[in-house]
């Protein structure tokens, strides 16, 4: 049993800031969202910020446009908006918040002016890891040094986010995961037309770029298609990578369905119906919510032995990790999985017993104790 920690002290007034598009799907824009909705339910009042390229619902303000660049084949809106400096200034002129918490703090360039210009005390999280850390870090360290000084609290993801950061910038950093909210996804939903009853489905979710490795379980497909014809791939998302992997799909043969990007509203649903979720990035994941979401409604996992994932699945004992790039690796414990209910059953219930860990109530309790410390008696 998951024991909370007391109701918060006081209610506070808090600005979250986000460093990517807000207007565009991602895990750390879908994670500030709910992290507000979380603090909210707690009685704080909770106002997002950040870059945005299309008009944004009530409780969400656009300080900068949104510019669309790579980092590690990943592509990204930031606010590189210079005019967003005086922006940010004259928002905490002109608003008072207790607490003011920058997600990926040394993302350019809105969430280095809300360091900057923050009078208010600061915390920051900080989401990515990348295996040979990053490259651009070093040249711009001194500079970035004074900004990250301002910081009160550093918070990390995972471990593997934190050796990441702490590597260029060390420092005493926190380890608070990320979360989902483990009812709402559990809450029933009616089946996709795509996923048909009594037929194997594969569930792959997540952005279509190299790094996230689709085309692999593609190729595994093959394999796992020779032993269950009649078992599918369905794949989630969209990305620059999309024609290619469309292209692999067909000239392989593999059964493979593109259902594009899925809302949030829709996901659970997806996730609820398929029997196997597969997560085969090559690297560049410092934890991966897609498997806490698949935990949540009791799926079995399949995904890449990398440190992003590793502590959660293996920790868990909730699915089958492989070397990463082996779509042989995938396509066997695929089959493995499809082919053997009960051991489907058993991973899903051990997901579901380490996914309540995660869930937002509880990491909405650890960050309202990390803020009411922040501030006087």
């Amino acid at each position: 049993m998951v024991v909370l920690p007391s109701a918060p002290l006081r209610p506070l007034r808090i600005a979250l800031f986000a460093p990517y598009d807000l207007a565009r799907a991602g895990g750390v824009t879908t994670h500030i969202r709910a992290q507000a909705r979380a603090l909210r339910q707690l009685g704080h009042p909770v106002r997002i910020f950040g870059p945005a390229s299309a008009p944004l619902d009530q409780g969400e303000t656009a300080l900068s446009r949104s510019v669309t660049v790579s980092f590690g084949g990943t592509e990204s809106g930031l606010g590189l908006d210079p005019r967003s400096r005086s922006r940010v200034a004259t928002l905490f002129k002109s608003e008072p918040f207790d607490i003011v918490h920058v997600h990926e703090p040394l993302v350019p360039l809105l969430p280095w002016f809300a360091l900057r210009y923050a009078p208010s005390r600061i915390v920051a999280t900080f989401h990515v890891h990348r295996e040979h850390g990053h490259r651009w870090y070093p040249a711009v360290r001194p500079w970035l040094q004074s900004l990250i000084r301002r910081v009160d609290v550093r918070i990390a993801v995972s471990e593997a986010a934190r050796r990441t950061v702490a590597a260029h910038f060390p420092g005493d950093y926190e380890i608070v995961p990320n979360a989902i909210d483990v009812d709402a996804f559990r809450a029933p939903r009616r089946r996709p037309p795509a996923i048909v009853a009594g037929t194997p489905h594969v569930l792959y979710v997540g952005r279509l770029e190299p790094r996230k490795g689709v085309d692999h379980v593609i190729r595994a497909m093959i394999d796992v298609q020779r032993d269950l014809p009649q078992a599918r791939l369905i794949v989630v998302g969209d990305g620059p990578e999309r024609e290619a992997l469309v292209a692999l799909a067909r000239t392989t043969g593999a059964q493979v369905d593109f259902a594009g990007r899925v809302d949030d509203e829709e996901l659970p649903a997806y996730v609820q119906a398929s029997d196997v979720v597969c997560s085969p990035a090559t690297g560049g994941e410092s934890f991966g919510i897609v498997l806490l979401e698949a935990m949540a409604c009791e799926k079995p996992i399949v995904a890449s032995r990398i440190e992003g994932y590793e502590t959660l699945v293996g920790d868990a004992d909730c699915g089958t990790l492989v070397p990463a790039g082996d779509a042989h690796a995938i396509g066997a414990a695929l089959v493995s999985l499809l082919g053997d209910g009960n051991l489907r059953r058993t991973f899903g219930a051990h997901g579901l017993q380490a996914a309540r860990a995660y869930d937002w109530p509880v990491i909405a309790r650890r960050l309202d104790a990390i803020y009411q410390r922040l501030l006087p008696e």
